[in-house]
């Protein structure tokens, strides 16, 4: 669990950087006072094999997957390879995990897994549709267990069950709505709603031609069903990409930390600056120059 008595920031990099501007983003962002780092899981590179060795370029930075979709890999080889990711930095990784495609049955695999994962991360041996899970790793802290969440069923899932929650594409009246589901998931469980970090992805188009990657990305987003029903309902037309931008993007460095305090407001613990680039190719300079305007430090 984060800590709640400062204004913690996180960062995600998605694009496929080479690996040296990888690793210099990732110091870099140590060293500017965020305090997470979060890789999707998207065909760039295995990401739970990228956060064991950005352990080893940083020393406080906590870890994220941001998210691993549950088909990508086995229950047993998911736990092999987090216990790696733990062990070698210290107890900093943050699992975060996805259902993949949605489909009858996916929450329920979800559920089963992150279940499972807990009892292998505390020694025993977990199961999910019979088949074995288990830590080849003695840790003497677990790592946290995120998931993340779209619709009401997987809010309340994450306050049920898991560490944290990771948001994506929201308002802050999205993030406002999401809180007393995921506080009805944990109370149902007997857990305290305050120990459940909510995180929330938030894309920054900050950089001279970066709105045209950001109506790249609002268009693609926009096309899927599910995320076009999440738009629908926070009063955003899914067809329209600027739409989708002014609702859910920073786009103006003199606004981004007043932006970045409304989502704090409307319930999220964690915002997680997501730098959208210009078209072209991954840009480490763009990057770079995204997380500076919104830097902790």
């Amino acid at each position: 669990m984060l800590e709640r008595s400062r204004q913690p920031l996180g960062f995600a990099l998605r694009d496929a950087y080479p690996w040296a501007d990888l690793a210099a983003l990732t110091r870099a962002g140590e060293g500017a006072g965020f305090d997470a780092l979060f890789l999707p899981e998207v065909g760039a590179r295995d990401t739970l094999a990228a956060l064991a060795a950005l352990a080893g370029e940083t020393t406080r930075l906590r870890l994220g997957t941001g998210v691993v979709p549950l088909p990508s890999r086995s229950p047993a080889l998911l736990a092999a390879a987090a216990a790696t990711v733990q062990e070698r930095s210290g107890g900093r990784l943050l699992l975060g995990l996805g259902t993949g495609p949605s489909g009858p049955g996916a929450l329920d695999r979800l559920r089963a897994t992150v279940v499972a994962l807990r009892e292998a991360f505390a020694g025993g041996t977990g199961t999910v549709e019979g088949s074995p899970v288990r830590s080849p790793l003695p840790l003497p802290t677990p790592p946290e267990v995120w998931i993340a969440a779209l619709g009401p069923r997987a809010t309340a899932l994450a306050g049920e069950i898991a560490d944290g929650v990771i948001l994506n594409w929201c308002t802050p009246d999205r993030v406002a709505t999401a809180m007393p589901q995921i506080a009805e998931g944990a109370r149902g469980a007997g857990r305290d709603p305050a120990d459940i970090t909510v995180a929330v992805y938030v894309r920054a188009a900050l950089v001279a031609g970066s709105i045209d990657g950001a109506r790249a990305m609002a268009a693609e987003y926009g096309s899927y069903p599910a995320y076009a029903r999440q738009f629908n309902a926070m009063g955003i037309d899914p067809a329209d990409p600027d739409a989708v931008i002014e609702g859910v993007m920073l786009t103006d460095r003199s606004s981004a930390a007043a932006r970045l305090e409304a989502f704090r407001a409307a319930g999220a613990d964690l915002p997680v600056v997501y730098p959208v680039l210009p078209p072209g190719g991954p840009s480490a300079d763009a990057a770079r120059s995204t997380l500076d305007a919104v830097a902790p430090a």
